[in-house]
């Protein structure tokens, strides 16, 4: 069974070319598609987006980023390790090295 179309044929055509494009079926560009959308709409809610407005926001988190992966790069790699065993043990209640 069928269902009806409940979209215009220019939808059906735009669905046809974009998934074209992008190498994939109809069905699995529009339903990327829905959750590009649907991701979009939730930064646009986002308290950040509110307080800041869209493009702000997408700064904000731009530059957050950038902050975050340049202070990360300056630990050692055992700074690195101490770090996500304390992480492990705060969020698990144990550490690796607490084995019976």
């Amino acid at each position: 069974m069928t269902l009806p179309p409940s979209f215009p044929q220019s939808f059906y055509r735009a669905l046809t070319n974009g998934a074209k494009k992008a190498g994939m079926t109809r069905a699995a560009f529009a339903m990327k598609a829905v959750r590009f959308y649907a991701a979009s709409l939730e930064k646009r809610k986002s308290t950040t987006a509110k307080a800041l407005g869209v493009l702000d926001a997408e700064k904000f988190a731009a530059m957050s980023r950038k902050v975050s992966k340049e202070w990360w790069s300056t630990l050692t790699p055992q700074e690195k390790t101490e770090r996500a065993k304390k992480a492990a043990e705060g969020r698990w209640g144990k550490s690796d090295t607490k084995k019976k």
